[in-house]
């Protein structure tokens, strides 16, 4: 099942999501939820937040490597000396400042730039872009005017303009795709 993105409002980029303690070190498992792993592998700051923490705090990456067996990340962060410091922190979410954003190249764009988009299609408001679903392709989430959800492949073919200036992307849904939502 595809993985809804997170809230594109907030001031955080969501890069991991701690799953487990690993050894006696401090070390921490972590499932990477970036598209730029090195964010759990290259020193520098971070920041812990559990469902009970009211802001972020920071615990610099000291480093970082990706571990095959399990698909997941080993980090070691200042501040977390030993297993018991690291089970502290299951389920914490990984952290970066929405203002480090990693330079895209053209026709790359951040889930939280697309939330909110009007959807336009033959020139005709549908609704606007309320969700990204990640799976095999990442889909777009387009709640209509009437409250209801229309999901849309994000390929350049369906979604042939992407105007982040003027608030905006227009779409050429395959045919059938949308003619229970528009009648």
């Amino acid at each position: 099942m595809p993985n809804k993105m997170p809230d594109p409002n907030s001031d955080w980029l969501l890069v991991g999501r701690v799953v487990a303690a690993h050894g006696l070190q401090g070390w921490l498992r972590v499932k990477c939820l970036s598209d730029f792993p090195e964010r759990l592998t290259e020193p520098g700051q971070r920041w812990l937040q559990r469902d009970t923490d009211p802001e972020p705090l920071l615990y610099p990456l000291i480093q970082g490597q990706f571990f095959p067996a399990k698909g997941l990340y080993l980090v070691q962060l200042q501040g977390i000396p030993d297993r018991t410091a690291a089970e502290a922190w299951l389920g914490a979410r990984v952290l970066v400042p929405a203002s480090d954003r990693v330079p895209l190249e053209v026709d790359e764009y951040y889930y939280r730039d697309l939330i909110g988009l009007a959807v336009y299609h033959e020139g005709q408001w549908l609704g606007q872009v309320s969700g990204i679903w990640a799976a095999g392709q990442d889909v777009l989430e387009v709640t209509t005017a009437r409250g209801q959800q229309v999901l849309i492949p994000f390929v350049k073919a369906f979604v042939p303009v992407v105007d982040l200036e003027q608030g905006q992307v227009h779409i050429q849904p395959p045919p059938g795709l949308l003619e229970s939502f528009l009648g």
